[in-house]
């Protein structure tokens, strides 16, 4: 991404109705059908794109889908498959050792790589919230990781020509995932030596994993297995999908920082759960946070700021840095 270029945004669809939690499962407002969570996007013009996950399709025909969306002048950023929210796969789906029910796993993310031409997208996410383990002793790792590669791996051979995105996350809704962090998935990456398996960077899973957002960024990037972004923030010990750019504006900024001067050329997708404030304008801010710490960043000595970097000086470049905030 050149300096100053028009960031790309998108969301996840999840994101705009419907929220719920374990103490309210029914969710804080009734539910929206994908037409209306589609119109409460379209209030955001910045937004060009969605992102989601296959289940939609159990309500709307991919063909009524694309519609819905060309109607509404949108893309599709990205496709999720959902393993989460089925409980056939509650004990994993692409490390499941019933071969069935790995197979329908595998299968089911085929799907999705056939449709991504049709869609006009060529990323299919893999967030694997139910591969892993809660307890010591409940699985084989070895076993474990065995399948785990076996099964990316034939995705990614069936799917050649499309990217295969890898989201990491410490943990939740397992007390422990498989693919935990970005350094597991660049493991998992090289080990299976294909051209198009990378790596989804969520903002909070990074912070969650105690990892530096920016650093992950920078370190993908060398590799050219940055595919995705999901943008929101953390309070750093959970999924807490806050509102982009409310909490750690250092490192919010550090790390649209490294997303430009990686080149990256994808979209910044909001994912984020506004359980007590309404989707539409939880959207808003987001947005609206995103754009002007995009323009902050543009403000920033860039030599002043190399020069810091160069003498290892954190009070040089704190300097640079703060003079954006505090003008």
């Amino acid at each position: 991404m050149a300096a100053g270029k028009k960031l790309k945004l998108s969301v996840g669809i999840w994101c705009m109705g419907g929220m719920s939690d374990r103490f309210l499962p029914q969710g804080y407002e009734e539910p929206l059908n994908i037409q209306e969570r589609v119109e409460r996007v379209k209030k955001v013009p910045e937004v060009e794109a969605i992102e989601f996950f296959d289940d939609e399709f159990e309500k709307i025909s991919p063909r009524d889908f694309k519609s819905l969306l060309d109607d509404n002048g949108l893309k599709v950023s990205c496709i999720n498959l959902n393993t989460h929210s089925r409980p056939k796969w509650q004990l994993g789906a692409l490390t499941h050792r019933d071969e069935k029910l790995r197979r329908e796993a595998i299968d089911a993310a085929k799907k999705l790589v056939d449709l991504t031409g049709f869609l006009e997208c060529d990323s299919v996410g893999l967030w694997l919230g139910v591969d892993g383990f809660d307890y010591p002793f409940e699985v084989d790792y070895g076993i474990e990781w065995d399948l785990l590669m076996e099964s990316v791996g034939e995705i990614a051979d069936y799917g050649s020509q499309v990217k295969i995105s890898l989201e990491y996350k410490l943990k939740e809704p397992r007390q422990y995932l498989f693919v935990g962090n970005a350094f597991r998935s660049l493991y998992l990456i090289k080990a299976l030596n294909r051209k198009n398996i990378g790596v989804t960077v969520d903002f909070g899973h990074a912070l969650m994993a105690k990892e530096n957002p920016g650093e992950v960024v920078s370190i993908l990037s060398r590799e050219k297995v940055l595919y995705n972004v999901h943008f929101n923030d953390a309070y750093r010990e959970w999924d807490d999908d806050l509102i982009a750019g409310s909490t750690n504006l250092y490192e919010t900024l550090e790390f649209l920082y490294y997303i430009e001067k990686s080149g990256y050329q994808g979209y910044l997708g909001f994912d984020i759960f506004p359980y007590r404030i309404h989707p539409v304008r939880a959207l808003e801010l987001c947005t609206r946070n995103t754009l002007d710490l995009y323009r902050l960043l543009q403000e920033v000595d860039k030599d002043a700021l190399l020069k810091g970097q160069k003498k290892m000086d954190a009070a040089d470049t704190h300097e640079v840095v703060r003079k954006v905030f505090f003008k």
